[in-house]
């Protein structure tokens, strides 16, 4: 084709050399927008990824808020009120208490109210009102008015979701305005009561995730009807038609939908093009942009190459011109010279491969480094280094709290809990490169930590943590186990059940304390209980002397507590000495059934003991009662039961705690309140309340006697909840009571 153009030699050579390069440029170029159309399909379907993830933890939530609107309907108040024809001010009371009870502990909920349509009047979280005042001064808004809610009250439905609206307080002119979703309920479909629940939902959404706090929209399935609204700019006016998990929108950007798995609710995220397509498109242009100049980069080699090419073959023509026979065809020499040529050009196109191969491994970095780029923006995890390189450790932390560390708090266990395991996962993250912290029981954690593959000790690492835990001494010590090092495929589930098992041979101390895998164990550390001692303890609890009986075992026990003893061993201790104390009642009621003293629960209490103290007071009241039970059994009388009816008689026009009454007893709080539920069938603290109350009424039968009065002549000094425990125990109040149930004096 060349020799067809008539074009020199070196005009072709050049152009053989273009040919090449471009062939080889558009083959990378083709390679590199196959690899971003690869990752524009990755990005979405990671997109889409995280929106089903964010919205089973959006309906996580939602589901919560309903099973604690469940709760409460099995509630006595509840009940009472969905049933009674006029609900009256006490039942309003009782009420708002249980669902402040039940609804405090979601702060996602801004206001709760409950409306009857038998009555005006609106139970909320922050009082009763009228219903008119509540949703006029309160939480007023130019949708959902009363006349609005009232309507909604008499409707048939058991669960309904409204359009999220901004109320506002103190009027409709008020600048302190909340975003809420107002989500109703309904015990009966067609009931008398409707509990209105007003949601923060863009706090709610955040909890989830804050990939949902721009450009989301909730949807109702079933109308089509936009039920919340976090786009600035309202590019969706309605519900898409399309039910693809990803779309593309008309006006530009992409959609990701997701169905509730809650109820009939449509999740639906927008995203930007700039924010998925701009990444992609700056990787694309900067692939072109290497790639034009890897293009004139080759064209400016190959020029050189030509010319300082053409220089031989110049001078071979020369010559080939001057020596050349005059009957040899002019042929045979191009042919010659062409041979030469071409192997020429193919060394010089090994060398241009090369340079195109480097200039390749430079351009693949870059776009790497680009795609990183893209990852990082996108909140994708970045795990280039391999878990080959770390070694791992399983730790066990366990709290031990201190006497009366939780009472004096103002937070539930629960948050106590959370905000114990953030502080062991702020502090892990500080010590180790990696670190995963989750919860056994509200006192207990697990971690796995990972530090490099070389690093084999703790040691400094370890110190730090113990540090950390010995500054909560105030409230709470600690038992930690560290494991042995672990390569990332060892045997992780054969090591955790290694690590709990050695949780359970902490000594007795109130004392933080550190334990390493494997343990070494100095002697065997069994507990000492003599067989003299023994029987002695049985002697004493069948003789009935309840303090020496105590005595003998608090003894015993302490003499462990001081050698060191071990956890493990501490509860066999304590389960040999109670049921030593129950075989001697058994040998005493050897003709009937002895008296159940809740042996059961004193054994499945001891794993749960913290301290040297708890383990006798649990171990020394049982023995106590035991010796109490034998003594008894003489006399025809349950003393535990006559204490109680004693202290009472004497003490009830005072307030006193159960504390008090279970030190006068010598015995536990929580013995005491499980022996007489086990012996009455009856809670202890509603027997005080009820003996209270019984005592009320005698006093109610003289007429000289104000209501306020009795009240603290019975031992309540506040008069609300006298007036609450009066109703719960007799239906009515101390007034209506002293009309209708009591004869003039």
């Amino acid at each position: 084709m060349w020799e067809k153009l008539h074009l020199p030699l070196r005009l072709r050579l050049l152009a053989g050399f273009i040919t090449v390069i471009l062939v080889l440029s558009l083959f990378h170029l083709f390679s590199y927008a196959s690899l971003l159309s690869s990752m524009g399909r990755e990005t979405r379907r990671t997109a889409t990824e995280r929106l089903t993830s964010a919205a089973a933890r959006l309906d996580a939530s939602l589901s919560q808020i309903r099973n604690d609107y469940f709760s409460l309907t099995y509630t006595a108040p509840f009940r009472q009120a969905r049933t009674a024809r006029q609900v009256t001010a006490y039942e309003m009371v009782d009420l708002r208490e249980e669902a402040q009870l039940y609804f405090s502990n979601t702060p996602c909920i801004d206001a709760f109210a409950i409306l009857f349509r038998n009555s005006d009047d609106v139970v909320t979280s922050s009082g009763n009102y009228e219903a008119e005042t509540f949703f006029s001064r309160y939480y007023a808004n130019e949708t959902y008015t009363t006349e609005f809610w009232q309507a909604e009250n008499a409707a048939i439905f058991s669960q309904r979701c409204y359009p999220a609206a901004y109320f506002s307080e103190n009027g409709a002119l008020s600048n302190d305005t909340s975003h809420l979703l107002p989500l109703a309920f309904k015990p009966f479909r067609d009931g008398n009561m409707m509990v209105l629940l007003f949601i923060d939902i863009e706090e709610l959404c955040r909890e989830a995730d804050l990939y949902l706090s721009e450009g989301f929209y909730i949807f109702d399935a079933q109308t089509g009807e936009t039920l919340l609204n976090l786009d600035a700019e309202n590019r969706l006016s309605s519900m898409p038609e399309s039910e693809t998990a990803f779309a593309s929108l008309s006006g530009g950007g992409y959609i990701t939908r997701q169905p509730s798995g809650y109820s009939d609710l449509v999740y639906v995220k927008l995203l930007d093009e700039s924010a998925v397509q701009r990444q992609i498109q700056n990787s694309l242009a900067f692939t072109l942009v290497i790639s034009l100049v890897a293009v004139a980069l080759a064209l400016a080699v190959a020029v050189v190459f030509v010319r300082q090419l053409m220089h031989p073959v110049r001078e071979i023509l020369h010559l080939f011109g001057e020596g050349n026979p005059a009957d040899q065809p002019q042929q045979d020499e191009l042919d010659y010279i062409q041979a030469h040529v071409e192997q020429i050009v193919r060394q010089r196109d090994q060398y241009v491969q090369q340079l195109t191969r480097k200039d390749q491994a430079l351009s693949g970095f870059l776009l790497q480094t680009q795609l990183k780029n893209m990852y990082v923006d996108l909140d994708e995890p970045d795990a280039t280094e391999p878990a080959a390189s770390r070694t791992f450790f399983i730790l066990y932390c366990r709290a031990h709290y201190r006497r009366g560390a939780l009472e004096g708090m103002t937070y539930s266990p629960q948050t106590v809990a959370l905000l114990l395991q953030e502080i062991l996962n702020q502090e892990l993250n500080k010590l180790f490169d990696t670190s995963l912290i989750f919860q056994l029981e509200p006192n207990q954690f697990v971690a796995k930590v990972g530090v490099p593959a070389a690093q084999t000790d703790l040691s400094a690492e370890m110190s730090n943590l113990m540090q950390r835990l010995e500054n909560e001494r105030e409230f709470a010590f600690f038992t930690v186990v560290q494991s042995e090092p672990l390569p990332a495929d060892g045997d992780f589930a054969a090591v955790y059940t290694q690590v709990l098992d050695a949780a359970r041979y902490a000594v007795v101390s109130s004392e933080t304390q550190l334990l390493r895998l494997p343990l070494q164990m100095q002697s065997a550390g069994r507990f000492r209980f003599s067989d003299s001692q023994e029987q002695q303890l049985r002697s004493l609890v069948q003789e009935g002397k309840a303090e020496e009986a105590r005595a003998l075992a608090c003894q015993v026990l302490e003499d462990n507590i001081a050698r060191g003893i071990r956890r493990i061993h501490m509860i066999l201790l304590g389960s040999t000495m109670t049921g030593a104390a129950v075989r001697a009642l058994s040998e005493l009621y050897s003709r009937k059934e002895p008296p159940n003293l809740g042996s059961g629960r004193v054994y499945s209490a001891l794993p749960n003991c913290d301290t040297g103290q708890d383990y006798i007071e649990l171990v020394g009241g049982f023995v106590y009662s035991a010796a109490q039970c034998a003594k008894a059994e003489e006399g025809g009388t349950d003393p535990i039961l006559e204490g109680v009816r004693r202290f009472l008689a004497e003490n009830y026009q005072r307030e006193f705690s159960m504390d008090e009454l279970a030190d006068t007893l010598h015995l536990s709080k929580n013995y005491l309140s499980t022996y007489f539920k086990g012996k009455t069938g009856t809670n202890l603290s509603d027997h005080i309340q009820f003996y209270r109350v019984q005592k009320a009424i005698d006093l109610l039968r003289n007429p000289d006697h104000k209501i306020g009065d009795i009240c603290g002549m019975v031992g309540i000094g506040n008069i609300n909840t006298f007036l609450r425990q009066f109703k719960k125990y007799t239906g009515m109040t101390p007034k209506e009571y002293r009309q209708h149930k009591l004869p003039p004096v």
